[in-house]
């Protein structure tokens, strides 16, 4: 019986004008996206390649001389644009696109023994990228037709246009009464029409997300593996159980009210405040808090490194200058006891600064939650590694990439039987050239697993949405009088 009603209804919708013009819709917006990502991709990826022979080049460049590599670092380290890009993009613009691998940008002279000695601080990540890291990504952007705006704002429009007369439409016709005079549960009658719309909305759904990854395979810019490919499969459930979630919200306003145009204007008010004043409202708020500057006033790491060198002056810092003598004197130990400190401190500072963002914009997500079309985005974003989670995932790589550079830069001063093995002060370490091939290059990578644990809280969440609307439609229906 349940198919039968299914079928019924689903005969009805596919039959509709508000079916075809639905289909229309998605299959040009679908288009549209693969169309705008064709050309926009092809620059992206011309873009990081450029810049990744940049990088090579001044690293081989640097590599004649180990503490060149010391002083300054790998370079740039780029953040490798997303092929999934065109699934969600939106927040992309508003995150850094690469860490800085950088000199100290310091460096001081003090007159020692008659002579004048000049000392720079040593390499360390920076994470001032470009556009620096704000609480505007927080929430949806419509700026970007890519499927997260597909999925969120159209086909959960289009969920809400296939049920608000799913029950009070036939309730005031009639039909509804006569159906349940059969030995039809009430029950089966509003599984039987959730599922029939789910069907009618997949169909378009699916129709359109073929003619996009058709049109992006025929061009050739579509190139996935099987991981990539995965991943498009968990985007397109996501999408279903978010059109799941405002289909269960149609059934559920129109079980309760009793005319379909009472229903419909509900429905439309609710989808106005849930898409897009909720989000773009509590986005605004946050993204006005005041977040933790680091160009404002003197920066910490002025105060940090004055205290810190008069600490040292106290135990004779500038008593007298390291040297190149065997074995290595007390003044070369204390002044690579010195800026090691310096830059371990600095760094902290600087990742101090960075989980603070970091944490208002977590902050702020958690609060955009209550919004169903920010969890969808977040989950998206995840899968499609772009995005806040995909950020802090580069973040974590370039961190992991910097101790394995100094690691490198050790290793490589323990080679050299000539130098005093004292990391890193200029006289306690090699000057000799390294071979540009055995320095460790930076490979920005995200495992698949790491991507799906992103989504999966947010995956939860619209599931859980989708049972308490459905299961309040229930109920709702059991005890309606009709």
């Amino acid at each position: 019986m349940l198919w039968h009603i299914v079928k019924r209804e689903l005969f009805e919708q596919v039959s509709s004008l508000r079916f075809a013009l639905a289909m229309l819709l998605i299959i040009f917006l679908m288009l549209v996206n693969a169309l705008e990502h064709i050309e926009e991709y092809k620059i992206r990826q011309t873009e990081y390649k450029r810049k990744v022979s940049a990088y090579l080049t001044k690293l081989e460049k640097n590599s004649s001389n180990l503490y060149n590599l010391v002083l300054r670092g790998p370079g740039a380290l780029e953040k490798k644009p997303s092929s999934l890009s065109f699934c969600a993009h939106g927040s992309e613009n508003h995150l850094p696109k690469y860490v800085l691998g950088r000199n100290a940008g310091w460096s001081s002279g003090a007159v020692l023994g008659g002579k004048r000695y000049n000392y720079n601080g040593i390499w360390r990540l920076k994470y001032s990228g470009s556009p620096s890291i704000k609480a505007t990504d927080i929430f949806p952007t419509f700026l970007k037709i890519d499927w997260i705006l597909i999925i969120s704002s159209f086909l959960s429009f289009l969920a809400l246009v296939f049920t608000f007369d799913s029950i009070s439409g036939e309730m005031a016709h009639g039909t509804l009464r006569l159906t349940l005079s059969n030995s039809i549960t009430r029950r089966t009658v509003l599984t039987g029409k959730f599922l029939s719309s789910l069907i009618s909305l997949g169909a378009i759904f699916t129709s359109g997300v073929f003619v996009n990854l058709l049109l992006l395979y025929l061009s050739k810019t579509l190139q996935l593996n099987t991981e990539e490919w995965s991943r498009i499969g968990g985007i397109f459930v996501i999408g279903l159980i978010y059109i799941s979630v405002f289909i269960a919200l149609g059934v559920l306003i129109s079980a309760l009210v009793n005319n379909a145009s009472t229903s419909l204007v509900i429905l439309l008010l609710i989808w106005v405040i849930w898409v897009i004043l909720v989000p773009s409202t509590l986005g605004t708020i946050m993204s006005g808090l005041n977040l933790p500057s680091d160009r404002t006033g003197p920066h910490p790491m002025y105060f940090m490194r004055n205290g810190l060198e008069e600490r040292y002056i106290g135990r004779g810092l500038k008593d007298e200058a390291p040297t190149r003598e065997h074995p290595p004197t007390p003044a070369t130990l204390l002044w690579a006891e010195f800026l090691n400190e310096e830059a371990r401190e600095s760094q902290r500072l600087n990742k101090a600064f960075l989980m603070k963002q970091i944490h208002q914009i977590q902050l702020a997500r958690e609060v955009n939650r209550v919004s169903p079309t920010a969890i969808v985005q977040y989950a998206i974003e995840s899968l499609a590694g772009t995005g806040f989670q995909r950020h802090l995932n580069f973040l974590k790589n370039a961190e992991h990439y910097a101790d394995e550079f100094n690691d490198f830069l050790i290793s490589a001063d323990r080679s050299d039987p000539d130098s005093l093995h004292v990391p890193f002060v200029r006289e306690g370490m090699s000057n000799k050239p390294v071979p540009f091939e055995s320095i460790p290059k930076f490979q920005d990578r995200v495992s698949l697993g790491d991507m799906f644990r992103g989504a999966i809280l947010d995956v939860m969440l619209l599931v859980l949405f989708f049972f308490v609307l459905f299961g309040t439609a229930h109920i709702s229906f059991q005890r309606k009088e009709i």
